[in-house]
């Protein structure tokens, strides 16, 4: 019996390891260019693909090897995989929500660029355009180099900026848009219009800080109360195997352990709701 156990607690130890091996390998930044002369849609969509896959095989490491840890059956493991696909879309979600930090935060430098330029004098839209890529790094270097490659092909610098904006799901490019269009149509004064829309970034900057601090507290709270069943479970799975047996072994033992994951799962939605909620 020690010899069983000490299998199953290798096993689900090198399973564990290898997911968190390929999870922080996943989070490393990484440069996902647009070259000048590349297809953004046809890039970007290869990208997308391949972090899928990638957060696919993640999700189903992670939940064989946590329902093997837990359980120790194959039986609980193979059913554990059900849950693969949700995680693997939260990965996604959450790689694509931190590009979208990083260029909301980009925003206000994206902004400030632009108002600098057009203070030193300069009338030239694609030379403000210009001179705002060269002080951008990635992702957004890549968005405004595909913007200026498609204002070169004749295309007017507010539609070029509008269609990027759809396609990269980068919202705040939509006021750079109007911004310039008034500017095209009316004449009117791009450098208050862009400073105005810097001032009001910084705002919305700092207010979604102090929501983050604010709901940071919570989220963690979240997470342990979440663990502490199951950290419990395969703390009494190798310290005391015939208490803990039953769970696994036993239909009313499987009743009893589907309903914790249940609730488990269910407060961890009313969480994540609330921090929406509050997010808005």
């Amino acid at each position: 019996m020690p010899l069983i156990h000490s299998t199953n607690l290798f096993i689900g130890a090198v399973l564990v390891t290898v997911s968190v091996f390929l999870i922080v390998l996943r989070l490393i930044p990484k440069d996902a260019g647009v070259q000048l002369h590349e297809e953004w849609e046809e890039t970007r969509t290869s990208i997308n693909k391949s972090n899928a896959k990638k957060n696919y095989v993640i999700g189903i490491l992670i939940c064989f090897g946590a329902g093997y840890l837990i359980s120790g059956r194959l039986l609980f493991a193979v059913i554990a995989l059900a849950g693969a696909i949700p995680l693997a879309n939260m990965l996604n979600k959450r790689i694509i929500n931190k590009k979208k930090s990083i260029m909301e935060d980009q925003y206000t430098q994206v902004l400030n660029t632009i108002v600098t330029s057009l203070q030193g004098s300069s009338s030239n839209v694609y030379k403000v355009l210009e001179e705002t890529v060269a002080s951008l790094k990635s992702p957004a270097k890549e968005v405004f180099v595909e913007i200026l490659h498609r204002t070169r092909t004749g295309t007017k610098h507010y539609e070029a900026i509008g269609a990027v904006a759809e396609e990269t799901q980068w919202e705040d490019l939509r006021q750079l848009e109007m911004a310039f269009r008034l500017y095209d149509s009316t004449g009117s004064n791009l450098q208050q219009v862009c400073t105005h829309l810097l001032k009001n970034a910084f705002d919305r900057k700092g207010n979604k800080k102090y929501v983050e601090a604010t709901t940071a507290q919570i989220r963690l709270t979240g997470i342990i109360l979440s663990a502490i069943p199951f950290f419990l479970i395969v703390f009494m799975r190798f310290s005391a195997p015939e208490f803990i047996d039953p769970l696994f072994y036993t239909i009313e033992g499987g009743v009893t352990f589907g309903i914790i994951t249940i609730l488990v799962l269910t407060g961890n939605k009313i969480i994540n709701n609330m921090m929406k909620t509050l997010s808005a």
